[in-house]
């Protein structure tokens, strides 16, 4: 991390604040356990935390001539706000149905709404990751490929909930990604420095799109983001121009 990227504590509590809520705070408004919370996401029927903060203490006292050390350690977690949109729509499902039984439902539901919501988005329009045609033909085979390798993990680990408007939604998603991919075309994957007026106006208007659907990233990973390096950098690649 370069010294214009650190970033404080409280810069990372306040976006955590603004953006996320904790795993306890979660419970009380859906009115399920944090016990039950923990199953939900094992069994992969709701996405684990966007964030953790660790934290690692150690209790040091001296007993009997001796040194008696205790280490402590705690996690803070963190999920994204329209993770409860989510629980309270699968809620009422919750009922009489194992979650080993519900999870595969849920899963192919999303992948359905994925595979709309590339369609949607103008997935055709830019041959998305080579398994969608200009004509709108999907290969299933492809999708397949995509969404277990890509889409699905992310969904499970909290990732989508770090850059993606209302993560709850895979049509949000399969538009954040369509946004992705269309700027790396664009750019040359953020190493294009020269563009012409029409090119211009075709990346602008990318990231237009791209802002709308993609949040600002925290203080933490911003650096890292596909905003770091595919908008920030361009913009300011065009703005030299």
């Amino acid at each position: 991390m370069t010294k214009e990227n650190l970033w404080t504590r409280e810069e990372l509590e306040a976006y955590l604040s603004e953006m996320y809520v904790s795993l306890d705070v979660l419970s009380a408004k859906s009115g399920l356990s944090t016990d039950t919370l923990e199953e939900l996401i094992e069994a992969g029927c709701i996405p684990g935390p966007s964030y953790e903060i660790r934290q690692r203490e150690e209790i040091y006292a001296f007993i009997n001539d001796d040194v008696n050390t205790l280490s402590v350690r705690t996690t803070a977690r963190y999920f994204a706000r329209d993770t409860l949109a989510w629980l309270m729509a699968i809620k009422p499902r919750l009922e009489g149905l194992p979650l080993t039984d519900l999870s595969p439902i849920l899963k192919a539901e999303m992948r359905e709404a994925f595979k709309a919501g590339l369609l949607m988005h103008g997935a055709q329009e830019i041959e998305y990751e080579s398994f969608v045609s200009t004509s709108r033909e999907i290969d299933e085979t492809g999708l397949d490929r995509h969404f277990e390798d890509y889409i699905w993990p992310h969904w499970r680990n909290g990732t989508w909930g770090i850059c993606v408007y209302g993560a709850h939604s895979m049509q949000n998603i399969a538009r954040k990604t369509i946004a992705v991919n269309r700027l790396k075309k664009l750019t040359d994957n953020g190493t294009k420095t020269t563009y012409s007026v029409e090119e211009a106006r075709l990346v602008k208007s990318a990231i237009a799109e791209y802002d709308a659907i993609v949040p600002p990233f925290s203080p933490h990973d911003r650096h890292e983001s596909s905003r770091a390096r595919l908008v920030e950098q361009t913009l300011r690649i065009l703005e030299d121009s």
